[in-house]
Order: C-alpha cells, then sequence, then structure tokens
C-alpha cells in the first residue's frame, strides 16, 4: 500500500513539475471554445425503430469564429443475422459553422449550418467525404444543460430508447 502511494505522489510530482501547453487543444491558435456539447443515443426496440436499430455517440466543440469540429461514431444493430438494416460501426470527423437561433424568449440554442463529415473506417471506409453545405440541425441550450429524450422530443419515450445531450458553457462570459 505504500509502495502505491509513493508511485502516485510521484507520478503527481514529475507532471506538476512541468506543465504541458495544450495549443493544439482548447483555445489555442486565436480561437476560443465556447460550448462542448455531448450526445448520445441508443434504440434496442423494434417496434419503435423498426430493423433500423443503432445508437450513436458525439462530441463536439463549438467555437467564438463559428466553426464546430466534432467526432461521431454511429453503430447499427441487427435484430438476427442476416436481417434488414446496418451492422457494425462508422466514425466520422465533422467540420463545420454554427449559430445561435432563438426558439423563443429566452431560449437561444446552438444549430450546427453546414458540415463536411470525413469517414474514418467502417462502411463507408476511410477518407470518404460526405458534403453537407446546408442543414438546420438544432444541438441543445445555448446554456449549461442536460436533456433526455422526454425533454427533447415533448414527453416521448419508450423501453429500450434513451437519447441525451449535455451542453457545457466554456467561455462565454
Amino acid at each position: 500500500m505504500f509502495g502505491l502511494i509513493a508511485a502516485l505522489v510521484a507520478v503527481l510530482a514529475i507532471g506538476g513539475a512541468a506543465p504541458a501547453a495544450a495549443d493544439g487543444y482548447g483555445n489555442g491558435h486565436g480561437n476560443v471554445q465556447l460550448y462542448q456539447a455531448t450526445a448520445s443515443a441508443n434504440c434496442d426496440n423494434v417496434s419503435l425503430c423498426g430493423a433500423n436499430l443503432f445508437g450513436f455517440w458525439a462530441w463536439a466543440v463549438f467555437n467564438a469564429d463559428g466553426t464546430v469540429q466534432g467526432e461521431v461514431t454511429n453503430c447499427g444493430h441487427l435484430t438476427k443475422a442476416g436481417a434488414p438494416g446496418l451492422a457494425g460501426a462508422q466514425h466520422f470527423h465533422i467540420d463545420g459553422h454554427w449559430t445561435i437561433v432563438n426558439f423563443g424568449p429566452n431560449n437561444p440554442w446552438i444549430v450546427i449550418t453546414d458540415e463536411v463529415d470525413t469517414a474514418s473506417g467502417g462502411f463507408l471506409g476511410t477518407g470518404t467525404v460526405v458534403d453537407i453545405p446546408s442543414e438546420f440541425v438544432p444541438v441543445g441550450p445555448a446554456a449549461k444543460s442536460h436533456l433526455s429524450l422526454a425533454q427533447m422530443f415533448f414527453g416521448f419515450t419508450g423501453p429500450g430508447v434513451t437519447f441525451n445531450v449535455t451542453v457545457t458553457p466554456m467561455h462565454t462570459s
């Protein structure tokens, strides 16, 4: 037990002795992060999603210059071997733009307005580019928030179905 504590102290001491710059991430290169958002969804209910059972996991950063970068992985689930629908995972790197749209008084939301998705592995292979030059994709409130399926879709929920979005303001003051 003493050896473990000594090792942790040594690692913390070494790590704290020389802080490293993180210019390649966050607020480097003259840009400022305003929000980070995560989202996840899963549908394992054939009666609600049919044969197209799925899950996805996403993370994105929304910058002060109006750009957004993110990572998304989605996965199709088969109901049985040979059933219709996609099987396996597909990953995308996302680059695009965003804006704030008011959905009523004091209800500003982050909305993605365009994106270029670059595939990495999966059924599309690596390097396949999907260009979406114009879209309107509400992400979540432009404020600290955690929303569930029922909150996002007017009370809808069901067994085997989840959807969650979390928005974290970074440098918005």
